[in-house]
């Protein structure tokens, strides 16, 4: 589909968002703490439902679906949107719920559905597949499984990358890089199984190696199917259905809870999520009446102003265009933004300076070429709103780069690689 970039800049100087903090000075003190913590100033976070649920200021009784399922319904979609590689291909997710009618609308704010017409076809192909497959509640219904042969045609190159799979054609950027098939690190986390559990655990740990040994063999074998699409629906399924298991969750809560973040740990970590990840292709969530809506996304601001000599253009996030879409457009504000990463540093506290959307999480990392759409259609509370956010993300910046002697820290690095991707 044809999508028109919008100007992001269309305020006068004197309405401007920047006009009492010049986006020059924010963005200075962006580098100023690039440079004393490196790129992921924030430990990566995951943030209580309902700890934000009871003190939001917004609560609609107008909404149906709990929290907990807009939330992750909306992240869902998020996944499925972001089907290329690299961070063109971010996706956020709004659930507008029709009020008269069962129903309702997915709100997407992506680069890759205005520069690639598969993306939108694929996600019109599987909401015309929903309301049949809704009629089935067994998973294995004829509807359900042609709606998850759909996702994976859709998401095949995304999940041959996930899988660093032999299959896989590297784009141009990492043709260098020489990481190894993502089944050869179960070797590494069955290794940090037996340094999680204690010696009376011992049938836990067993239990826990043998279903990521099972899962390393289903990997291996797909490299060597003659069938790449069923072979690769099987993996999908088999990393849901382990990495869904309760034995596995604790493993992967005890490696997050692990004081000692070696390298070791932090890459089994990362296996793990990406194991998650790929599982969460099976994850359907099933609807009637579901209307597919997509931001035109905005076109890019240059600066010369960045921690990297090549970041000479700023960015509006996907997770603020949809901020700002339900800023002036209030009807049907949803209460959450489903992503397809985690949110930066910059958009998580946006999303909690903002304080209607629910900030779920964050991998905390900076990108330096972030900013906010400054236009006419405005009002003068929606500016001055806009302004104290920027302010306050900008008095935090300033606190934390005042207290941060350390110019980088690998330990919090390490961390934030285990989430990314």
């Amino acid at each position: 589909m044809e999508m028109a970039w919008k100007d992001p800049r269309t305020a006068s100087q004197d309405d401007s968002i920047w006009l009492d903090l010049p986006e020059d000075e924010f963005r200075q003190h962006l580098v100023i703490l690039q440079r004393k913590t490196g790129p992921v100033p924030m430990d990566p976070q995951v943030f209580s439902l309902k700890d934000w649920n009871s003190n939001s200021p917004y609560i609609n009784s107008s909404h149906t679906l709990p929290l907990d399922v807009e939330q992750r319904l909306a992240d869902d979609f998020a996944f499925l949107a972001a089907v290329e590689e690299g961070g063109q291909s971010v996706a956020a997710v709004c659930i507008e719920e029709h009020i008269q009618s069962p129903g309702m609308t997915l709100r997407f704010a992506a680069m890759d559905i205005s520069r690639n017409e598969a993306v939108g076809t694929g996600l019109r192909a599987i909401c015309e597949i929903l309301p049949a497959a809704s009629a089935f509640e067994g998973s294995l219904s004829e509807h359900v499984n042609s709606l998850f042969e759909h996702i994976i045609r859709l998401h095949f190159r995304r999940l041959l990358a996930r899988l660093r799979s032999s299959r896989w054609e590297k784009p141009e950027y990492l043709s260098k890089s020489h990481k190894k098939p993502l089944w050869r690190d179960f070797e590494n986390l069955v290794h940090r199984a037996e340094h999680a559990y204690a010696r009376k655990e011992k049938m836990t740990r067993r239990l826990v190696e043998s279903r990521l040994e099972e899962l390393a063999t289903v990997y291996e074998n797909f490299e060597a199917s003659e069938d790449e699409l069923a072979s690769l629906m099987h993996l999908v399924d088999a990393s849901f259905a382990i990495s869904s298991t309760e034995e596995i969750k604790d493993f992967a809560q005890r490696l997050q809870n692990n004081t000692k973040h070696t390298h070791q740990v932090a890459s089994a970590i990362k296996s793990l999520r990406q194991i998650q990840k790929i599982g969460s292709y099976r994850r359907i969530f099933l609807f009637q009446h579901v209307v597919l809506e997509y931001l035109n996304p905005y076109q890019g601001v240059p600066t010369t102003i960045g921690y990297h000599q090549w970041a000479t253009t700023c960015h509006v996030h996907a997770e603020v265009q949809l901020a700002v879409h339900y800023d002036l457009n209030e009807e049907c504000r949803p209460r959450c933004i489903g992503t397809s990463k985690w949110l930066c540093y910059l958009c998580y506290h946006f999303i909690d300076e903002h304080g209607l959307f629910f900030p779920s999480k964050t991998h905390g990392r900076i990108f330096d070429q972030w900013t906010v759409p400054d236009l006419i259609e405005f009002s003068g509370a929606l500016v001055t709103k806009y302004r104290h956010i920027l302010k306050e993300i900008d008095s935090l910046v300033l606190r934390q780069s005042e207290k941060e002697p350390q110019i980088l820290q690998p330990g919090r690095f390490a961390r934030c690689l285990a989430v990314l991707n």
